[in-house]
């Protein structure tokens, strides 16, 4: 009976690989088998070549030219037309709360003009600047230069007023170089 349960047993294994027909056709189906393989692996190296191969033309393109030609686009035609003039400082008192104590302020200031031609009237118009600046400065309090949001409301102030008092001129930015408070 040993023998009659390892027949079945063998013959489903034999059976299972004798499904497609003889033994002989066994190896021409494993022959078929070794080419699918063979062709697998070479599918899967030629995705791995292609991805590595779009993988360096990516970072060529944005670590070698994409970058290059961006930024060569915007530095041109902004540096032409960028002028920047010093002001001189000012050193005005701002008013106090208690009238013991007196606090200073230090400012120095640059504009940012859109024509270099502009430096010539910004001189011959200084006078009036300065006295415009001068009086929005005295009326100020210690509080009102403290803080990033007071400092931006500062600068929005100087640039209208920079804009009224060089009415021919084109003043873009006004930059803060120096603020001492005392």
């Amino acid at each position: 009976m040993a023998d009659e349960t390892e027949k079945p047993d063998a013959g489903k294994e034999e059976g299972g690989s004798q499904e497609g027909g003889e033994s002989g056709e066994g190896e021409d189906g494993a022959a078929p088998a070794a080419p699918a393989g063979k062709k697998k692996l070479l599918l899967i190296i030629s995705a791995v070549v292609a991805v590595i191969g779009i993988a360096v033309a990516v970072g060529v393109v944005f670590f070698m030219g994409g970058e290059s030609k961006h930024d060569d686009a915007h530095a041109e035609p902004a540096l032409p037309n960028v002028v920047i003039y010093d002001v001189p400082e000012f050193n005005l008192s701002l008013l106090a709360d208690d009238p013991t104590a007196r606090h200073f302020i230090k400012i120095k200031l640059s504009l940012q003009l859109s024509k270099p031609g502009d430096n010539e009237v910004v001189n011959k118009l200084l006078p009036r600047l300065q006295d415009d600046w001068g009086g929005l400065l005295r009326q100020m309090r210690v509080g009102d230069v403290q803080g990033s949001a007071n400092l931006h409301r500062l600068k929005e102030n100087l640039l209208r007023r920079a804009r009224q008092s060089l009415e021919p001129v084109d003043v873009q930015a006004v930059y803060i170089r120096e603020l001492l408070v005392q």
